[in-house]
Order: structure tokens, then C-alpha cells, then sequence
């Protein structure tokens, strides 16, 4: 009698209903945590880089004429608003692009944070929208190589990128000088 009672008491009992269930949605729970962490982490490096190429063409087109250690200064800063993601996954790339009279646009200088740039004089294929004959505008690029820091398979290694064109602010052409270590300044 003591056997069938306690059997047939177990379907009433709900003493431990509440682990199982617990037990049962652990793993979900983690995985939508950890992966939310790893999607918003993404998103705020996406953001680093969008900040970053604004910063070097904002820089970069305050001024009438640049130098060689000038830009690398610039670029360096840039890498720094990378922050605290590593700045050596970043390719930060300032470019003057110049449009002749007929429409054909061609690299004026460039210069990146690893030490070279695009070929001087390569055509280069600039939006129709912002394309005006017999001008000048910057580009700045930033290229980033992302890696999750914890990998849970939700997201994986993402190539981030952004570029950014501006005109400049003190004249129509920015001039570059490889010899010298000063900038010119602003008329």
C-alpha cells in the first residue's frame, strides 16, 4: 500500500518542475546573452570605423596643404579613436582625388597608417553624384578586419568598412609636400 501511494502521488508533485524548466531554457538564454553581446559588439566597431574615416577626411580637409609626416600624424590619431578595439586590424587611407575637364578622375597623392597608399595618377571611380570636372575632393577609407572576442559561432570574423568624401575647407586643392615637416597654413 506504502508503494502505490507514493507512486501514484508523484504525478501531484511538483516539487522539482521549476529546475527542470530551468535547466531546459539555460542554454537558450545564454546563447541569445552571449550572442546579443557579440552582435552589439560588432555594431559599436562598425561604429568606430564610420567615426574614424569622418575624423581623418574632417582633419585631413582642414587644411590647405599637407606633408608626409603631417598625414601620418593624422592617421595615427585616427587609429587611436579605434579604440579599444586593436588598431593594428585597421587600414586608414587618405586619398586627394583630382577630375580634369573631362570627367576623368585620377589619384592626386594618397598615404595610409601602413606606410604606402594608391599609385599616384591611378583612375579611380568616383559616385556621378559628387563628381565635379576640374576638382578636388578627399577620400578617407578605413578598412577593418573584426574579430569577436569571445567566438560563440553567432558571429564570426567581419571585414567593416567605411569611406567618406569631402571638399576641402580653405582652398579647391590640397597641396602635398613629401620633403617637408610643415603644414601650410590655412589662408
Amino acid at each position: 500500500m506504502i508503494g502505490t501511494t507514493r507512486l501514484g502521488g508523484l504525478g501531484n508533485d511538483e516539487r522539482g518542475v521549476a529546475l527542470v524548466e530551468f535547466a531546459c531554457v539555460l542554454p537558450v538564454l545564454l546563447l541569445m546573452y552571449l550572442g546579443g553581446y557579440q552582435v552589439m559588439d560588432a555594431l559599436s566597431c562598425n561604429r568606430k570605423v564610420t567615426i574614424t574615416a569622418r575624423a581623418v577626411a574632417d582633419l585631413t580637409t582642414q587644411n590647405a596643404g599637407v606633408t608626409t609626416s603631417s598625414v601620418a600624424t593624422i592617421l595615427s590619431a585616427a587609429t587611436e579613436i579605434m579604440a579599444p578595439y586593436k588598431a593594428t586590424n585597421a587600414l586608414v587611407r587618405v586619398t586627394e582625388l583630382q577630375t580634369d575637364s573631362k570627367g576623368n578622375t585620377t589619384v592626386s597623392w594618397s598615404q595610409d597608417n601602413r606606410g604606402s597608399g594608391l599609385a599616384q595618377t591611378t583612375p579611380y571611380a568616383l559616385p556621378t553624384n559628387i563628381k565635379i570636372n576640374g576638382s578636388c575632393i578627399i577620400v578617407s577609407e578605413v578598412f577593418y578586419s573584426y574579430t569577436p572576442p569571445v567566438t560563440f559561432g553567432i558571429v564570426g570574423p567581419l571585414s567593416l568598412s567605411d569611406k567618406i568624401y569631402m571638399n576641402s575647407r580653405t582652398s579647391n586643392q590640397i597641396s602635398y609636400n613629401q620633403n617637408t615637416s610643415s603644414v601650410c597654413p590655412a589662408n
